[in-house]
């Protein structure tokens, strides 16, 4: 039981002991706001979904896409800090993001129809760009970088859902 706590006080130190722990925890919060306010959304539209347009479907498809990838990578490098050490959090945790936001991304743009708006394309194509960033940064940055890029991309995301909901 000694050896129990003593692990998991040392446990809680290191995720404590990054940098970016308080913020990331804040921005995952904004994302659960920001994906609570979806079933507000639905509940108050008259129509049911299946009768939306496109673009309002996309939008909540956004919302609540974005939102889920918020919160899951805001919480990743806290736990990679229980197991690893602090070089390779930002490592792994940049990779992960970076290639789950470049597919996503390219899937997201290629299949935009051109009916849908402008700002769609443009976002896609904005959300390529900065998941190519976050590869190249975690292929030849430093930790510094490596962490700021991560949260950057996060507050890219945050952008991307709250212009979905504002939107919708």
């Amino acid at each position: 039981s000694e050896e129990v706590y003593t692990c998991l006080q040392a446990c809680f130190k290191r995720v404590w002991s990054m940098q970016s722990t308080g913020l990331l925890f804040t921005i995952a919060q904004i994302a659960v706001g920001l994906a609570g306010f979806s079933a507000v959304i639905v509940t108050l539209n008259p129509r049911p979904i299946r009768e939306w347009d496109a673009t309002d479907r996309l939008n909540l498809r956004l919302l609540i896409q974005i939102s889920i990838y918020v919160i899951f990578f805001s919480l990743i490098p806290p736990l990679l800090s229980i197991p690893f050490e602090n070089h390779l959090i930002w490592l792994f945790a940049l990779w992960a993001y970076g290639i789950i936001h470049m597919a996503d991304a390219g899937f997201f743009l290629m299949n935009l129809t051109k009916e849908m708006p402008a700002l769609f394309r443009n976002a896609a194509i904005c959300g390529f760009i900065v998941a190519a960033a976050q590869l190249l940064i975690a292929w030849k940055g430093n930790d510094i970088a490596r962490e700021m890029m991560f949260v950057s991309a996060l507050i890219w995301h945050l952008g991307v859902a709250f212009m979905a909901f504002i939107l919708l």
